[in-house]
């Protein structure tokens, strides 16, 4: 199974661009997927700068509703016609972060017949599942103050009912791929632990750590430890300063998933 980070805040390849953001490409037995979208067209122009094509991609599968994860949506609907689009019902409320709207763009709602909204585990492709849902063990690794929802009738403080998860199975055991982890990269990790019955080989993502303190990231390091993680591949909301934390302080392997950059599992 092979994973590349199609865009990422940081690049250092040649010709490939970055931005605030993430998206995935997920290839698996002759199948594709892409884990979001970034900000806009720059997913798909890399892609094609990597030698991929997005418009045979299987399915498109979107973490939450934030610009920055689902903001290329309406360029990957003009330019797949095929692929079914996963995402739970939350994720295209209008969001907020206070007063600045962050959420999907307003000509995208609801009534596309190629939206499939999740609520249950779901085997998207072989050995990739999709967890909609999060348990919160860890209620001081979430990462939801001053964000916003209107769900159409009120604005309230947004919950991220909507964030969502993969799990990659390997014969070694499972890989936890989150996007944000507004909802806390130890509580999709044990959400994972607890439903698949399996041990966690690899932990990959943005952690939504950049405006946590160090000690935030010095902890999540010895959560890793204790489950005897072999690697950590980390990048976007993280944040620089805390992906040193995590990388001098977490026994395994720990990695920086800039644009560009691929791993196989």
């Amino acid at each position: 199974m092979k994973i590349t980070t199609l865009v990422e805040n940081h690049v250092s390849k040649r010709d490939l661009s970055a931005e605030h953001g993430l998206s995935f490409l997920i290839e698996n037995k002759g199948r594709k997927i892409l884990f979001d979208t970034g900000q806009g067209k720059r997913y798909a122009k890399n892609a094609l700068l990597l030698g991929l094509d997005i418009s045979n991609v299987d399915a498109l599968v979107i973490s939450h509703g934030h610009y920055d994860h689902i903001g290329g949506l309406p360029h990957f609907i003009e330019n797949n016609n095929n692929a079914e689009i996963i995402l739970k019902k939350e994720a295209l409320f209008a969001k907020h972060h206070n007063d600045r709207y962050i959420g999907v763009r307003q000509t995208i709602n609801g009534d596309n017949p190629r939206f499939h909204f999740i609520n249950k585990v779901t085997e998207v492709i072989d050995d990739v599942f999709i967890v909609p849902f999060v348990k919160r063990y860890f209620p001081d690794d979430c990462h939801i103050s001053d964000f916003y929802i209107n769900d159409g009738e009120k604005v309230i403080p947004d919950e991220f009912d909507d964030e969502l998860f993969l799990v990659l199975k390997s014969e070694k055991g499972i890989s936890v791929l989150s996007s944000c982890s507004h909802n806390g990269i130890s509580n999709m990790v044990e959400t994972a632990r607890d439903y698949f019955k399996l041990p966690v080989v690899n932990v990959i993502g943005g952690f939504h750590l950049k405006n946590s303190s160090n000690n935030d990231a010095l902890q999540l390091s010895k959560y890793f430890n204790t489950l005897k993680i072999d690697n950590v591949y980390t990048g976007h909301c993280t944040g620089m300063e805390k992906f040193f934390t995590i990388q001098t302080n977490f026994d395994g392997n720990a990695f920086y998933l800039e644009t560009g950059s691929f791993l196989s599992i």
